[in-house]
């Protein structure tokens, strides 16, 4: 079946840009053809003669060279939509539609586009289905638009959900029972296209979300103390003071995690393939309110003590000299994971 899929992408985001990838990956896995409906967050109609000049000189230096090459291999995609009114006016052709994963129903990140996520467009002839989909957040804050979500989730013929706290969401504010399914990125046990072989090296990898001097500094001073080389994967160079010449690449990204000693971050993708990769980790707790996905997949795997409130906490704790015991966690991930994928070929294969 031809299968369209709507999620946040393009945003050169590493978290973003791999469950995007992942979903892609299930759905061929799956015997499924699928495509990704090309609109992006940062779409505008008509961009201003410097923002296009910007966007021209932007797309030339490595930074973003490395993602778009990523793009162009990895995702297929629709033809480009500039706007959501594009998409309305002339909805992509396919057997189902998909929405997730991600934070794809919480507006303050969608902003303006926050409607789409919930497929009001196109025929109703076209199955719409939800997948990990995640509102990232605790609380509905929009009750104004309370009625269109409960509206618009009627049309979907299956709705799951990442986080036991979305359909605790999806049940008491818009009336719709949901499936709970393991994040995309965490469908597979590896990703050889990106690491070709597991060889561990003596490194601290750190993930900071954005600058984070506390963390860096604190990360390097620790990977001193342990023997160990400190590596940010999230690390930018840039020209003109804003302009951001290099960084690390989606391939990279996933390979110092894979072969590192020990991970510490903030980012609920970073923890995903620390748990993958079976890396020793320690996360800390996110500085605004979105952090109820670690919460849930720690909780799920019963490492609620892998998580702290911020360095000292950790440093406190030292969870470097407790190694985790991948023998007796990989047995419940993997029972998710198989469950997963039940679901997935379940609501794409069912009438």
């Amino acid at each position: 079946m031809k299968i369209a899929l709507l999620t946040i992408w393009h945003e050169k985001n590493y978290g973003a840009e791999l469950q995007a990838y992942a979903t892609i990956k299930a759905i061929k896995h799956l015997g499924h053809c699928p495509e990704m409906i090309n609109i992006h967050l940062a779409s505008k109609e008509q961009p201003s003669f410097l923002g296009r000049i910007a966007n021209f000189i932007e797309k030339l230096l490595p930074a973003s060279t490395k993602f778009e090459r990523f793009w162009s291999y990895y995702i297929p995609k629709t033809k480009k939509y500039n706007s959501v009114s594009e998409l309305y006016n002339d909805p992509p052709q396919a057997d189902i539609y998909i929405v997730g994963s991600d934070q794809v129903w919480n507006p303050d990140i969608t902003k303006e586009y926050w409607k789409m996520f919930f497929l009001d467009f196109g025929t109703t002839k076209v199955k719409r289905l939800s997948f990990s989909s995640s509102f990232g957040i605790k609380d509905w804050n929009h009750p104004e638009h309370v009625d269109f979500v409960k509206s618009a989730l009627n049309q979907f013929s299956f709705v799951t959900c990442r986080e036991d706290s979305g359909m605790k969401l999806l049940r008491d504010v818009f009336g719709v029972e949901a499936t709970s399914v393991l994040d995309p990125t965490l469908l597979f046990d590896s990703y050889d296209e990106f690491v070709p072989n597991s060889q561990i090296r003596k490194t601290l990898v750190y993930y900071p979300l954005s600058e984070d001097w506390e963390l860096t500094d604190y990360c390097e001073n620790l990977a001193k103390k342990l023997g160990l080389t400190a590596i940010n994967t999230n690390r930018k160079t840039t020209i003109f003071n804003k302009l951001i010449w290099n960084r690390v690449s989606i391939e990279q990204w996933v390979r110092n995690i894979a072969y590192s000693e020990f991970v510490i971050t903030r980012s609920f993708h970073g923890l995903a393939f620390c748990l993958i990769y079976q890396r020793q980790f320690a996360i800390l707790k996110s500085r605004n309110d979105r952090g109820t996905r670690l919460d849930n997949l720690l909780s799920k795997l019963d490492l609620q003590d892998r998580i702290y409130q911020n360095t000292m906490e950790l440093d406190n704790a030292k969870p470097w000299e407790n190694p985790i015991d991948y023998s007796i966690l990989m047995p419940k991930l993997n029972a998710l994971r198989k469950e997963s994928w039940l679901i997935l070929e379940r609501i794409i294969e069912k009438e």
